[in-house]
């Protein structure tokens, strides 16, 4: 599933590169009840995405970690420099090399869901208070 927008009641956006159907289910199940407007997209759509303005960015790095010249987390800062950026991965964070210059917060997986949803709200809390 990609390019699938989730709607909330509130505006709260939050653009999550995640190709896994079964990841995109257990997220909305957590996201949208507290709210969040849910824009699930592929890595490939990187740069098409500026009209959505996003609050929050996940990026689930599924694969291994690609050379610096190809940097994702660096590719989604160029597109959104003041958002936050979480990257959950089940590849440690020492693996993902120069990507920790650019993420706001590193998740592993597997992750405790109330750990994750404690992530989410304290970064909402940030966004608000700006």
């Amino acid at each position: 599933m990609t390019n699938i927008a989730i709607e909330a009641t509130e505006k709260r956006k939050l653009l999550i590169f995640e190709d896994e159907n079964s990841m995109q289910t257990v997220l909305s199940a957590a996201l949208i009840p507290e709210k969040f407007h849910l824009e699930f997209v592929s890595k490939n759509t990187i740069g098409m995405l500026n009209s959505f303005n996003p609050q929050m960015i996940l990026l689930d790095h599924s694969s291994a970690p690609i050379t610096d010249e190809q940097n994702l987390c660096e590719k989604i800062k160029e597109c959104f420099p003041n958002v936050p950026l979480i990257v959950i991965s089940a590849y440690p964070l020492n693996k993902l090399g120069s990507y920790n210059n650019y993420m706001d917060l590193f998740i592993a997986k597997p992750f405790d869901l109330g750990y994750f949803m404690n992530c989410i709200t304290h970064f909402s809390e940030k966004i608000v208070s700006c």
